[in-house]
């Protein structure tokens, strides 16, 4: 092929890429105003936000501007039904611009084999930096407020101009749009739980660390010993295959705690235990709650063990399995790396991983054993105070733990056979 005849088949390929482009963002923004209509559980308009079918009208396109006025009477006629279904035909539209646009190439790739050689390369010329846009910064930031995290970086995927950094070091126009959601939807609490680590992370990134937060707590790394109790990973269950067994598998809540009070139940209900073990009380009770500094599992391998009680060397000798570097620039200047309620006789076993710690401390106030079962046992993790207070049965038994500093995530390891299950929950007055 010449190279006029490749310039204007990279032209027109340009232009197919531009106008999918546009179309895939309409077709993400349909489907989330579909999705959060008020037949389907609309949330409610954010106090001062706009109405992203009446912003960014003029800077449209003539026949789309049309069509967007139309939605406007429709809306105001009835009920969103029709709106949406005015939406759902721009989409339409566009999906048939792309069709005439592919036809296009295929046409120019025919004609451009019969033109003549040229001994000069063409040059394009770029196209405007808004041809190919029909909505302004405020309409695509109003409308990507409606979207999660993840759909958000799907959408600053689909151009330049919706993922990139913009001039004067302002953020890009989805980050911009996590800002303003989180700090408008964000309550008091959850703001204090999940401060900026500024220059480190995104809004997206926080907004996803909210979305989180909302979320059911779920225990959902697991290590040998342990596995998920009928499909739900807020429940584990310890299955050793002898009635005792101290090397017992983990498992650990990806959630990550960096700021604010977290306070979690872990309902724990033991399995049958032999005749001759059943009166024993530390076999009976043979389970450690606590939390443990966050970490990655480097492989999926489910006979991976791990068990940060049992060795208060555990970070260099699981080092082959597991990774606690990657968030380890938040650990502050504490040393408590895993503290843990041990539940035979409520003492408190907290180790840094390198040698350091003190096993089985029996000192701190008011510490029992779990006794029953089942039994609730509640962890209040204060960051703010630096401190860990343990329930039992909705009943304060008192600070198990000070000085600690840093992010966390919640951990059990139970040294039985058991089934725990993980909720969050509000602390009991």
């Amino acid at each position: 092929m010449s190279w006029g005849g490749l310039a204007l088949s990279q032209m027109a390929r340009h232009v197919l890429r531009e106008a999918v482009e546009v179309a895939e963002a309409w077709a993400v923004i349909v489907v989330r105003l579909y999705s959060s209509s008020p037949s389907t559980n609309t949330p409610k308009r954010r106090q001062g936000q706009k109405d992203p079918r009446q912003v960014g009208v003029a800077e449209l396109g003539e026949e789309t501007r049309s069509k967007m006025c139309e939605v406007r009477e429709e809306t105001a006629r009835g009920p969103w039904k029709h709106a949406l279904a005015s939406l759902e035909a721009i989409v339409r539209q566009q999906q048939g611009e792309i069709q005439r646009l592919r036809d296009r190439v295929g046409l120019l790739e025919a004609e451009a084999g019969h033109m003549p050689a040229s001994n000069k390369r063409a040059k394009l010329a770029p196209p405007p930096a808004d041809a190919f846009s029909p909505l302004g910064d405020e309409a695509v930031a109003c409308c990507a407020s409606y979207l999660g995290a993840c759909e958000l970086v799907q959408l600053g995927r689909t151009c330049r101009r919706f993922g990139a950094g913009r001039d004067g070091g302002r953020p890009s126009l989805v980050d911009g749009a996590a800002r303003q959601m989180f700090h408008e939807t964000a309550t008091a609490h959850e703001k204090e739980c999940l401060p900026l680590y500024e220059g480190e992370e995104t809004h997206v990134k926080v907004l996803k660390e909210l979305e989180g937060l909302r979320k059911p707590l779920e225990l959902d790394i697991l290590f040998a010993g342990v596995s998920h109790f009928e499909g739900s990973k807020a429940t584990i269950k310890c299955s050793s295959s002898t009635d005792y067994r101290f090397d017992s598998g983990s498992a650990i809540s990806s959630h990550i705690m960096r700021s604010g009070r977290h306070y979690a139940k872990f309902k724990v209900k033991q399995m049958s235990l032999s005749r001759e073990l059943r009166h024993l009380s530390f076999v009976r009770d043979e389970i450690n709650i606590g939390i443990i500094r966050p970490l990655l599992k480097k492989n999926d391998r489910m006979d991976s063990e791990f068990h940060p009680v049992c060795w208060d060397d555990f970070r260099t000798r699981y080092d082959s399995d597991v990774d606690f570097t990657i968030r380890a620039s938040h650990w502050g200047d504490g040393n408590v790396n895993c503290c843990t309620y041990y539940g035979v006789d409520g003492s408190c076993y907290w180790s840094s991983g390198e040698g350091e710690g003190n096993l089985f401390d029996r000192e701190w106030p008011r510490n029992e054993g779990m006794g029953v079962d089942p039994c609730t046992m509640g962890l209040l993790l204060d960051l703010n105070a630096g401190t860990l207070t343990v329930y039992k049965n909705s009943r304060r038994l008192g600070v198990m733990m000070r000085g600690l500093t840093g992010e966390y995530c919640w951990m059990v390891t139970p040294l039985m056979k058991c089934m725990i299950s993980v909720e969050r929950a509000v602390p009991p007055e």
